[in-house]
């Protein structure tokens, strides 16, 4: 995928690949621009006035500044995404597990080369249904297809951190669990999807059985009615892949990411609409709006902006990411592929912090078929410190 060129009409420096994240603590720029700081340290200061029907694609992000703006940008369907989010928390008993506690507490230990190999610890967000499913079908009480199924590892726990708009109770988790390696659900979608956020923990190998050899690979087993995956846990971070299972556009799509320290380095997911200005997948340029999460899909923010052909023909979009306060977190540039037969295509891109310093990278897959009003986009974001994350998504 080419990258989108800088403009050096600007005084910003060049524009890379699609962005937007959570703007790190300690960020002393943004103390000179309006913005406040994440932690709450400043109230937000003046509303933009920023125009996102009338962005120009050769300027610096588009034209946008970099500017407080209202609460999930004043928009009704941002805002309805916001409330969705309250009806997300899981009910895993696990979460509140002592041994989950102390291998996650193993994973984040320091850097001593002596001690033992660290579990691994993955975050993986699973979504299924018809994943181009327009906002106003989420609540449609159809029948559906019948995506009930069951995630496991072959060693260690599998967490449920969050359910991703299940119509409860007709769509809930499995009670009691199977076990603590196993995860079951009933789900049922119609012109919409389903998901869940899923930790996966897997202890080292015990050393008597690494001494043996080389110990066999664990292994995450996915099974539902419509698609069943084997995915060695080792391969889940940086997991980016789409499995479709017909031609309705009903799918089943896995993101995943290593947990590492949340605080010193921060990642997670974000999603939402990806509409063309016409109802075509050929129509070079539209808008896009969505959520910004944590790992465990605690909402951060929203990001909204444009994406379409600058004047040389590069397809580029750009954006603004701000919190749940609505202040600026940072600023989105990037490039994005045309869509192929299905409707579905890529983006890739980085923002940048109030000194036009990058802070990260984001990428994912957009879906917008012929027929449907509308498509989305899903993807995952990162910050610079996470080399191995930062690297699955360039």
């Amino acid at each position: 995928m080419k990258h989108a060129k800088p403009n050096h009409r600007q005084t910003l420096p060049g524009l890379l690949n699609l962005a937007g994240l959570l703007f790190i603590s300690g960020l002393l720029a943004l103390g000179a621009t309006g913005c406040g700081d994440e932690r709450g340290a400043t109230v937000p200061g003046d509303v933009a006035v920023d125009d996102y029907e009338a962005m120009d694609l050769d300027k610096a992000y588009g034209g946008l500044t970099y500017s407080d703006e209202s609460p999930a940008f004043g928009d009704a369907e941002l805002e309805a995404m916001s409330l969705e989010d309250q009806e997300a928390a899981s009910d895993d008993p696990l979460q509140d597990d002592a041994e989950l506690a102390g291998l996650e507490a193993a994973a984040l230990g320091g850097d001593d080369p002596a001690a033992p190999p660290p579990p691994t610890v993955i975050a993986l967000r699973l979504t299924w249904g018809q994943l181009d499913g327009a906002p106003e079908d989420i609540r449609e009480e159809v029948q559906g297809l019948d995506w009930s199924g069951r995630l496991r590892v072959d060693r260690g726990l599998v967490v449920v951190r969050r359910v991703i708009l299940f119509e409860r109770p007709r769509d809930h988790l499995v009670r009691p669990r199977p076990d603590r390696r196993t995860v079951a659900w009933v789900s049922h979608t119609g012109p919409h999807f389903d998901g869940l956020i899923v930790e996966v923990v897997v202890p080292p190998a015990a050393p008597d059985s690494a001494s043996a050899g080389t110990p066999a690979p664990v292994m995450l087993h996915l099974v539902t009615p419509l698609v069943a995956l084997d995915i060695p846990v080792a391969e889940l971070a940086g997991l980016d892949v789409t499995h479709p299972v017909d031609e309705l556009g009903n799918a089943l799509r896995l993101e995943g990411h290593r947990v590492t320290d949340e605080d010193l380095c921060p990642k997670g997911f974000l999603g939402g609409i990806w509409k063309a200005d016409r109802d075509s997948t050929t129509v070079e340029g539209g808008v896009f709006k969505g959520r910004w999460v944590g790992l465990w899909g605690r909402l951060h923010g929203f990001v909204r902006g444009r994406y379409g052909l600058d004047s040389s023909g590069e397809r580029v979009f750009f954006g603004k990411y701000i919190d749940r306060q609505g202040r600026c977190r940072g600023m989105l540039a990037g490039a994005w592929e045309a869509a192929d037969a299905s409707g579905r295509g890529g983006f890739h891109g980085e923002w940048h912090n109030a000194a036009a310093t990058v802070e990260g990278v984001l990428g994912g897959e957009y879906v917008h078929a012929a027929g449907r009003p509308a498509g989305v986009f899903s993807g995952r974001w990162t910050t610079l410190c996470d080399q191995e994350a930062a690297e699955s998504l360039r």
